[in-house]
């Protein structure tokens, strides 16, 4: 089964809020229900320059990750009887959206999110560099 996208929240700080089903028939009457949660964040000047604090540059960010970021979430539940997935569906849908709704609301989360994922590319692509070639 191919993802399909099940509902579109259109999020306090701008951006949208895209929920998929990725569930698919495992065997039998058992399915594995699948939801993920995408974001996409484009990375903006004005964004990144919001308080003047941030140690991050406009043209270093695009630079090392491109002028979108992807935020992605999953939830899964395993051995699910095909007669409970859409109610499966639902519950874990309702508990992410109670969880998560506000945090990726806030104004601050795009800001964090870019700066978190710039962080973590540098150190992984520093300690790529560091490690002998046969190693890769």
């Amino acid at each position: 089964m191919e993802e399909v996208l099940i509902n579109t929240i259109d999020l306090e700080n701008g951006l949208k809020l895209k929920l998929f089903d990725n569930s698919r028939k495992l065997a039998g009457d058992r399915w594995l229900v699948s939801l993920i949660a995408r974001i996409e964040i484009p990375i903006k000047d004005s964004l990144l320059k919001e308080d003047g604090s941030s140690s991050l540059n406009f043209d270093e960010a695009i630079k090392v990750l491109g002028e979108n970021l992807l935020f992605e979430q999953k939830r899964e539940r395993i051995y699910i009887d095909e007669k409970e997935k859409d109610e499966v569906m639902k519950g874990i849908q309702d508990s992410f959206l109670s969880i998560s709704l506000s945090y990726l609301s806030r104004s601050d989360f795009p800001k964090s999110y870019i700066l978190k994922k710039f962080h973590e590319k540098i150190k992984k692509d520093s300690w790529q560099k560091n490690m002998p070639a046969d190693n890769r």
